[in-house]
């Protein structure tokens, strides 16, 4: 039976190692990064082969003469096949190595459910059962488990962590009618076909890094293209006018006109819809409608000219002489109304003394 299980495994083991992708003998050196195509959604996208290794303890005896409480080791094969809302199918052989020299090796069939799913892993869950032999007798085993495995960032598909597990044999020594249960703790790879290829696919061209190829990434809150490590303001994006002295951080405005205080003329007033051309973040104001703004408009309520002079700029031109309007002639009706002249007769006076 260890031969069997050893087959089987250097089996799996050797198609793991296969499926890698880039497990070429000879590095090649990098070529220029090519558009690649989304892999094809044929079965193989769906599949996973994982091994489970681990160490606990029996909590009843397998054979009449055993005791409980006493330390084991687990190993176990499996392959999955996805299927819909989370679950997979599973096809699976499991090993306790009991004390004693003796064994519990199960061929079962089961399910394995992953309720949540994360950027850097998922939690899992399982079950298998089936027929189970030991040294003593054929039995029904089963076993359940629970775990979470995390994502390799530079290994697309592969995952790995903790896990818990129980299982137990029904009566598995016909000289005993003790059932055989045990625990076990310990890590769970998984290597998920599909997976692999979307992330082959969808990875950008990685640099060859001097200390390795393993990475730590750092979020990004906003998404400011800052690191929360560096960002100063890790809420609140730095926008179009980043802060040249507090790094992820906006410049100041107070008066929300999108114009930074640190070159707004205005800081507290807006531009509204008419800003002022010469003056960033200011409305355009002119009082005496000549044009000319009363910032710099000398003359803010007396149109007049613009003028190169900053004191005469707006100001009416007191020296221009003003045209003299003529009367209008008089109209027939005037003529009617005007008094007449008076024509006066000379009458001559007497002499004196007549």
């Amino acid at each position: 039976m260890r031969a069997v299980v050893s087959v089987v495994a250097a089996t799996v083991a050797g198609g793991i190692v296969a499926g890698e992708p880039g497990a070429a003998a000879a590095p090649i050196p990098r070529a220029a990064p090519t558009t690649t195509s989304k892999p094809i959604d044929d079965w193989t996208m769906h599949t996973a082969l994982g091994l489970d290794m681990g160490v606990g303890s029996t909590i009843s005896s397998y054979n009449e003469n055993g005791g409980p409480s006493a330390t084991l080791f687990y190993t176990a094969l499996r392959g999955t096949y996805d299927l819909p809302h989370s679950f997979q199918g599973l096809l699976t052989l499991r090993q306790w190595w009991l004390p004693s020299a003796n064994h519990a090796t199960m061929f079962g069939v089961g399910a394995r459910y992953e309720p949540f799913v994360y950027p850097y892993g998922r939690v899992f869950f399982d079950a298998a059962f089936g027929p189970t032999s030991t040294n003593f007798a054929w039995a029904f085993g089963y076993d359940l488990g629970g775990g979470m495995e995390f994502e390799l960032p530079d290994a697309p598909g592969f995952g790995l962590g903790p896990y818990l597990r129980y299982g137990s044999v029904v009566n598995p020594d016909r000289r005993d009618s003790n059932d055989g249960r045990a625990w076990n703790l310990g890590v769970s790879f998984t290597y998920h076909f599909g997976r692999a290829a979307a992330g082959a696919s969808s990875a950008p061209e990685r640099r060859a890094s001097p200390r390795g190829s393993y990475r730590i990434s750092i979020p990004d809150t906003d998404r400011d293209g800052i690191a929360d490590d560096e960002d100063q303001c890790r809420d609140t994006p730095a926008g179009p006018h980043p802060d040249p002295f507090r790094p992820g951080c906006p410049e100041a405005d107070e008066d929300g006109d999108g114009v930074p205080d640190n070159v707004d003329a205005c800081p507290v007033t807006p531009p509204g819809a008419k800003p002022d051309p010469k003056r960033p973040g200011c409305p355009f104001i002119d009082s005496d409608g000549d044009g000319i703004t009363d910032a710099d408009d000398s003359c803010p309520t007396r149109p007049g000219p613009a003028s190169p002079e900053p004191s005469k700029n707006g100001c009416p031109d007191l020296k221009k002489p003003h045209a003299v309007v003529a009367a209008p002639p008089p109209s027939a009706q005037d003529e009617a109304i005007a008094p007449k002249p008076v024509k006066k007769h000379h009458v001559p006076r007497p002499p004196e003394g007549q």
